[in-house]
């Protein structure tokens, strides 16, 4: 499905661009994770693949969740963690548009998820609703 991969390839260059951020795994992708170092986790969820428009020129909205794992080791508190949340909602805001190189991507809503302890590591999600319209 080469619409999941514009979609993929938009949010994550977005969040690539994002200034502040530790080190981000992509999905994926390889990640040499560092003991005792912060980091990112994405994650691509298609939850939905509808048609929106009929007759010559249908089009399907996709709509999904992008999910940012923010991971910090537990010595270091969680004030950190909620700064990169913040961080990254208020670059995925709501009612925006991310427009890629084949591929506009519209925002939903940026929300936390429950937050876990899973030493050494404080984990906190960030979800990341998105919806797309497309062939």
């Amino acid at each position: 499905m080469p619409i999941m991969n514009d979609i993929r390839a938009t949010l994550d260059t977005a969040l690539a661009a994002v200034s502040g951020l530790p080190s981000i795994a992509f999905e994926n992708a390889p990640f040499d994770q560092v003991a005792g170092t912060p980091h990112l986790r994405t994650s691509l969820f298609l939850t939905s693949r509808r048609p929106a428009v009929r007759g010559p020129n249908p089009q399907h909205r996709y709509q999904g969740l992008y999910q940012v794992t923010i991971a910090i080791p537990t010595d270091k508190g969680t004030g950190s963690a909620f700064d990169y949340a913040d961080l990254i909602m208020t670059n995925f805001d709501g009612s925006s548009d991310i427009i890629g190189s084949d591929v506009t991507v519209s925002i939903e809503y940026a929300e936390l998820g429950a937050q876990v302890f899973d030493e050494p590591f404080f984990i906190l999600p960030v979800q990341i609703a998105w919806y797309v319209y497309a062939d």
